[in-house]
């Protein structure tokens, strides 16, 4: 599983952000989803996601574990880049959409509609998502409610946005 979409979707900046109003979600998509146990699962790339009721929420990705150059596997896990950012979900119909939410002078370039599109599966639950460059993956919903202190970074920028 690759994740070139996460790539475009970093350019992150500590500028102000803006964010349109957003559907209220079902409590079936609100909560923790993620493509492994944490974004350290593993030796591949994960991601995660984390929704609240208004559809405000953080997307998270960590690139792959290093591996040594010589080949040689000696059991330590390796270190990993893991950046987020803030997004908004909506909801139409059975199709959840997660765009990240740019700053102010970014809003209006070809970055500004980016996002991955998901569909709920009760079984499992999952979300079956594929991003902007059709790269698809698989979502386990891992909490019905998203980590206190995720809930406190979201707060921290959704003040930027009052």
């Amino acid at each position: 599983m690759r994740f070139t979409w996460l790539s475009l979707l970093l350019l992150s900046s500590s500028a102000p952000l803006a964010a349109s109003a957003a559907d209220v979600l079902p409590d079936y998509l609100i909560g923790t989803w993620g493509t492994g146990s944490s974004l350290y699962d593993g030796a591949s790339q994960q991601a995660e996601i984390y929704l609240l009721a208004d559809g405000f929420g953080m997307m998270a990705g960590s690139t792959a574990a290093a591996r040594r150059m010589d080949g040689i596997d000696d059991g330590k896990p390796g270190p990993r880049a893991i950046i987020g950012f803030p997004v908004q979900a909506t909801l139409d119909r059975n199709s959840l959409s997660v765009r990240r939410l740019l700053p102010k002078e970014q809003q209006g370039s070809k970055k500004d509609g980016m996002g991955i599109s998901c569909q709920y599966e009760s079984e499992g639950p999952k979300l079956a998502c594929a991003g902007p460059d059709g790269v698809s993956m698989m979502m386990t919903r891992r909490s019905e409610s998203v980590a206190k202190e995720i809930v406190l970074n979201i707060a921290e920028i959704r003040t930027s946005f009052q």
